[in-house]
């Protein structure tokens, strides 16, 4: 069994991104969660870096914040 020691591009930049563009918005998580149809619980667990998004909720964020999805994922 081998065990991952690297988080993937989504897990490093997409949870500081995400805080970072909903800020900049003056979004509440729960504002942010209830324009891409997902539990605010979900918005702090990705932003807390305890939970990676589905491609469909990473997909429906970026939509909500009306970026592209490269954007969110750019250094």
């Amino acid at each position: 069994m081998t065990t991952r020691n690297t988080k993937t591009i989504v897990e490093k930049i997409f949870p500081a991104r995400l805080k970072e563009e909903r800020s900049l918005r003056g979004l509440s998580q729960g504002e942010l969660a209830e324009l891409a149809g997902l539990d605010r619980k979900t918005i702090n667990r990705i932003e807390n870096e305890h939970y990676s998004p589905s491609l469909e909720s990473f997909i429906s964020l970026c939509h909500a914040l009306n970026l592209e999805p490269n954007v969110m994922l750019a250094n």
